[in-house]
């Protein structure tokens, strides 16, 4: 049997679609065959104040008017990857020893030292971008991210009144570089290059290099020209000159190599910005960002206000086993993205179990009525033709009666045993079994699409125990059986791992 596809049939990959909150508006996106689909409701002024909800009820509004644009379902959960701005987001890229154990513990050591705010309050994540030699040593570059808790609480609380479920938390930059780094035509990743971006919120100066994101300065409206966004021409080139030196003077302290290139995204100022380029920096190249095809979508009439949810959009098509990207959700918030998952699941097979009861009811109804139908016009055939024999037909009769409630109370066991018959395949009593012995406690269960791999996150009582689990796997068959290392870590209830298998 073909488990993936049975999986990939029963349980398909949800929708995924992005939401880009600013102090202006909101933009919904969401990739769809070869559509673009979009959407935007505006923020009535000081909703949303430097990337923060000032006003709570307004938001909600905002968000509901949003919603019932996207659906006319009251009820019905959106997916979301939420795109917030780069205002109270703080990042650094850091190098540590490339380490084969207890690399979580030393990064986790770190971001405590490094962080800006307050560690205990606030979200935080970090993921591997790179490695390179220092001193004649294996270093690995870690970015890691991080924001204050009460902002994004605050967020997640009002998009889940609304009923949008967030799938992670991200910011504008790390959006805006993964649009340029995979899907810009016009850009040569093979060297680092300055992404500047003209926001509703503000100025972004990001740094790319080695297709990743190693630094973002933004600077805010608000700081720029108080509560007006109108800055005479004067004053904005000389903020662009004095930003873009600050930048390639934090870069060349750091980096060798120089940056030659400058990609824009901006609405209506290329023309401007490029010739400020010119007459300040020694650029090779400055023009606005292009964009090749993205899977089935066409980007020519998508306009560069979009790019920066665009790029979230993209993160929801792929796969949540694969997004091992920065997410700053408060702990839980994609655990209860894969309950709505296994809700979901159980809804189908609700449904086909329902089905097929009917149609097998139904089938046997109408075997049962062209039985008995056969049966008796031809038991009225003999009788008429054959007077004589009247004892002898009444006994073919009774006979024919008996076989007939034989049949019956068949029919009437196999519809008993088809309804009591359990949902749960072999193959989930079998994982069920192997944990209960090992003494695992299955926490989370990842069903993936049909190329996918399954993932399982569980609570074993030592590192033992976790590893004579994915041999019992390996012993059962199952192949491709991974548990990382660096998924292995303690808690106060035991040893949380991951193992991740597939099916043949």
């Amino acid at each position: 049997m073909n488990y993936k596809k049975i999986l990939n049939i029963l349980n398909p990959q949800p929708k995924i679609g992005a939401l880009e909150i600013s102090d202006v508006d909101l933009k919904f996106s969401r990739l769809e065959g070869d559509k673009f689909i979009s959407y935007s409701a505006k923020l009535a002024a000081g909703v949303v104040k430097d990337g923060k909800i000032n006003n709570r009820e307004g938001f909600l509004s905002a968000l509901s008017v949003m919603h019932s644009q996207i659906t006319a379902k009251v009820k019905e959960k959106i997916n979301i990857i939420v795109n917030i701005s780069d205002n109270n987001i703080y990042f650094q890229v850091f190098n540590l020893p490339a380490l084969e154990h207890n690399l979580e513990e030393a990064v986790n050591l770190n971001l405590k030292m490094i962080s800006p705010i307050d560690f205990n309050s606030a979200y935080y994540d970090w993921r591997v971008i790179g490695e390179e030699i220092i001193d004649g040593r294996d270093q690995s570059e870690i970015f890691g991210a991080f924001s204050e808790s009460k902002i994004i609480d605050e967020l997640d609380s009002a998009l889940k009144e609304n009923n949008f479920v967030p799938v992670a938390f991200e910011f504008s930059a790390l959006a805006l570089a993964r649009l340029a780094i995979d899907f810009g035509a016009n850009v040569n990743k093979a060297k680092p290059f300055l992404l500047f971006y003209v926001g509703a919120n503000g100025l972004s100066f990001n740094l790319i290099k080695n297709s990743s994101l190693y630094f973002n300065h933004f600077v805010s409206w608000q700081t720029i020209h108080s509560e007006t966004r109108e800055i005479p021409m004067d004053i904005f080139k000389k903020l662009i000159v004095d930003e873009i030196k600050k930048v390639l003077s934090f870069y060349g302290t750091r980096w060798k190599e120089q940056i030659d290139e400058m990609i824009l995204v901006t609405h209506g100022l290329n023309d401007a910005i490029v010739k400020i380029a010119a007459e300040n920096f020694s650029f090779s190249k400055v023009q606005p960002l292009g964009l090749k095809k993205i899977g089935d979508v066409a980007p020519e009439n998508i306009q560069p206000a979009w790019f920066s949810v665009l790029g979230s959009a993209v993160r929801g098509t792929i796969s949540r086993s694969k997004d091992n990207m920065i997410s700053l959700a408060k702990i839980g918030t994609e655990e209860e993205f894969f309950q709505h998952r296994i809700l979901g699941f159980i809804k189908i097979w609700r449904n086909v179990i329902l089905i097929t009861l009917t149609v097998v009811l139904i089938v046997f109804a109408g075997i049962d009525n062209l039985f008995l139908g056969k049966t008796v016009a031809s038991l009225n055939n003999q009788f008429s033709g054959l007077g004589e024999y009247k004892q002898l037909e009444k006994e073919e009769f009774e006979k024919n009666k008996k076989e007939i409630e034989d049949l019956n109370q068949k029919i009437d066991f196999a519809v008993k045993v088809s309804v009591e018959r359990s949902v749960w395949s072999e193959f989930f009593e079998k994982i069920s079994s192997l944990a209960a012995n090992g003494n695992i406690s299955i926490r989370r269960i990842y069903i993936q699409s049909a190329d996918m791999p399954l993932l399982f996150n569980a609570l074993a009582p030592s590192e033992d125990a976790a590893i004579d689990f994915k041999n019992k796997l390996i012993a059962e068959g199952f192949h491709n059986v991974d548990l990382p290392i660096t998924k292995i870590s303690r808690t106060e209830k035991g040893v949380e791992f991951t193992v991740s298998f597939g099916i043949k």
